[in-house]
């Protein structure tokens, strides 16, 4: 059973492995928002994604591979041609209503689509972590039933900001989602900064289906 990556090898290294060539659609791209498709040599969307951009996320130290990404390239892969490691921290997985527009680019006549909510880090050695922003991706039925497995949940994390309310460094959390996601040596702190990180997923998930919805 695969898992989608959360560390060195990228989303778009999966698909390739299954769709062949893959490409970014980009549909939107400013400061605020990025909307895009993964999509094959067909055309057909094998992943939408959107991002919610963060302030670090238009960075001076950045600003290269930001750049291009507005041009057109895939997020994980001009990070890393630009030598930066890819760290996501799972926010949450869950089942996605597809709306008509979306199972349209997806071609497929799925209703419903497994989603993954994201913070997306980018770290280089010698410099500190960037947090690009926070990344919806619905994954088409096709390529990934609509079912949540025991890898989803044991991906899924409290937000940073969370877990250095706890005194984590972020360096400490993404080492710990690099190493196998292991807390259970700091249980207590964990589980505090997992219930203080709901509301959070939920306003984010409110986001995207009005987002989603406007379209």
């Amino acid at each position: 059973m695969e898992h989608f990556p959360t560390v060195d090898r990228l989303h778009t290294d999966v698909l390739e492995d299954k769709y062949g060539k893959i490409q970014a659609k980009v549909l939107r791209h400013d400061d605020q928002i990025r909307e895009s498709h993964l999509i094959d040599s067909s055309g057909t969307s094998r992943t939408y994604a959107l991002t919610f951009f963060t302030a670090t996320g238009h960075s001076e130290e950045i600003k290269p591979v930001d750049m291009e990404i507005r041009a057109g390239g895939s997020i994980g892969a001009t990070f890393r041609k630009y030598g930066y490691a890819i760290r996501k921290n799972v926010l949450d997985v869950f089942i996605l209503e597809v709306p008509d527009w979306l199972a349209r680019d997806f071609r497929h006549g799925g209703l419903h689509a497994k989603s993954r909510i994201s913070e997306f880090y980018a770290k280089k050695q010698g410099a500190p972590s960037v947090l690009y922003g926070d990344v919806l991706e619905v994954y088409s039925p096709d390529f990934r039933p609509p079912l949540i497995n025991k890898i989803d949940y044991a991906q899924i994390n409290p937000s940073a900001d969370e877990l250095q309310k706890e005194g984590f460094s972020l360096d400490d959390i993404l080492a710990r989602i690099e190493d196998g996601n292991d807390w259970s040596d700091v249980a207590k702190r964990y589980e505090r900064a997992r219930i203080n990180s709901l509301g959070r997923v939920f306003d984010f998930r409110r986001k995207v289906e009005e987002y989603l919805l406007s379209k």
